[in-house]
């Protein structure tokens, strides 16, 4: 059966918290790593999965930046500079932001990460040093040598960066005065019958 022609209104409200979606992905790597990292778990993949999971951390940080600084910041600018941003949401929140320590030393690292990525610049090193051991000792260090990238893409990092970045959202609700159900997307739309067609 053919259904009429109509004249009608629609409307639709969409509010989309992009936050959701980016904590949603990095939750979805975390569990994917430590089902990997787990006896008998299946590795191969693991460090992409570790890369895709840090870059997800540093974009859901990013998010949570924008959202709570567009709710708690006067002239919020979400087109300023990162340090800006963090800046003026700890200031707001009356936070103290102390580099050298977590949460803040840990989110440092997590952005440079990310930039590592997102700019991806080719990096030689070239290093000696002097060291005493057997051969086989030597040939463990020279295995394990690790570059700043390396460093920053490994399962221990990848674990205290997401818990630090959950720690510092639970802190921004908390300081913030946010409500979690202000954090959700939400929506709704409707057809209001105005007239058959012709």
């Amino acid at each position: 059966m053919t259904q009429p022609r109509i004249n009608a209104r629609l409307e639709v409200e969409r509010i989309d918290r992009i936050h959701n979606d980016l904590a949603g992905a990095a939750h979805h790597l975390k569990t994917r790593i430590d089902k990997a990292l787990a006896p008998g778990g299946e590795r191969d993949g693991v460090g992409l999965d570790i890369m895709a999971g840090i870059t997800m951390l540093a974009f859901t940080f990013e998010a949570h930046l924008n959202f709570v600084g567009a709710l708690r910041v006067e002239d919020w600018n979400e087109r300023a500079s990162g340090k800006d941003k963090r800046q003026a949401v700890w200031k707001a929140l009356g936070l103290a932001w102390d580099s050298a320590q977590r949460p803040a030393s840990t989110l440092l690292q997590l952005i440079k990460a990310r930039d590592m990525m997102a700019h991806g610049k080719p990096v030689e090193v070239r290093e000696e040093w002097v060291a005493q051991g057997t051969d086989g000792e030597l040939q463990v260090l020279l295995r394990n040598y690790q570059t700043e990238f390396d460093q920053l893409t490994t399962p221990a990092f990848f674990a205290l960066a997401y818990e630090d970045v959950e720690a510092v959202w639970r802190t921004f609700l908390e300081a913030g005065k946010i409500s979690v159900i202000d954090t959700f997307d939400r929506g709704m739309s409707g057809i209001t019958f105005l007239s058959h067609a012709d």
